[in-house]
């Protein structure tokens, strides 16, 4: 036996097995660890790559626009709010390249469920909520089968499936798809109703609310945000 271990055959079973066992142990830990510690390493090389282009983004944002980022309230994984940044000068998918850092800060994941707006989140019921179990994603776990005319209710439900599993190479599969979506300049059907149109439109459009109660939504929200950021403050405040 130990001299089949130190043969080039016996080595090249070390070595599949090590690999498996690696495999194995990522895949089990993937939704509680390891999809985390990828999000930060790839994010981190990505933007070293796309720096150059960050840069140039960055200086044109500032010239269009006065300002290079805008950010804008979105719900977070736990439902809590996260500001998602993009340039605030900038059109078409550069315009979204700061949220790698927003990857690497860990309030998004390269594979996640779709940003939900704070007005949005007042208005889903409780069978939604399991979709909080999972981080926003730039690339939306739907475009793994290329759904088309869901309903948000369908998003809700399939983005909680989504945060119950969180596979590792399912992920990989969602992020090649992604990427050849992107390079044959697909448009985003997979996204259904939340392609184009918030939850509170689609409500009201359907006449499950009125435009007054899909405003009187939006701003209690602003209101929590405004809480919150004077909280943040009187904190920063006591802390000096």
């Amino acid at each position: 036996m130990p001299e089949f271990l130190q043969s080039p055959a016996g080595r090249a079973v070390i070595c599949v097995t090590v690999a498996v066992l690696a495999i194995l142990i990522i895949e089990l830990n993937y939704r509680w660890f390891f999809k985390t510690v990828f999000d930060a390493i790839f994010a981190f090389i990505a933007i070293l790559i796309c720096s150059p282009v960050i840069a140039v983004c960055a200086v044109v944002s500032k010239c269009r626009a006065g300002s290079v980022l805008e950010k804008i309230p979105y719900l977070g994984k736990g439902g809590r709010i996260i500001y998602l940044t993009s340039f605030a000068g900038v059109c078409g998918a550069l315009k979204n390249l700061p949220r790698l850092f927003d990857v690497l800060t860990g309030k998004m994941s390269f594979v996640g469920v779709i940003p939900l707006g704070i007005g949005d989140g007042a208005l889903i019921d409780d069978d939604a909520m399991p979709r909080f179990n999972a981080k926003p994603g730039i690339c939306c776990h739907l475009a793994l089968n290329s759904y088309e005319g869901l309903a948000y209710e369908q998003i809700f439900s399939l983005d909680a499936r989504y945060a119950r599993r969180r596979e590792l190479f399912t992920d990989i599969v969602i992020v090649l798809k992604c990427a050849v979506l992107g390079v044959r300049g697909e448009n985003r059907e997979y996204l259904g109703e939340a392609k184009d149109k918030s939850y509170a439109q689609v409500l009201t459009e359907r006449g499950v609310i009125t435009q007054e109660q899909a405003d009187a939504a939006l701003k209690a929200a602003n209101d929590l945000i405004l809480k919150e950021a004077e909280r943040r403050t009187i904190k920063e405040d006591f802390e000096r």
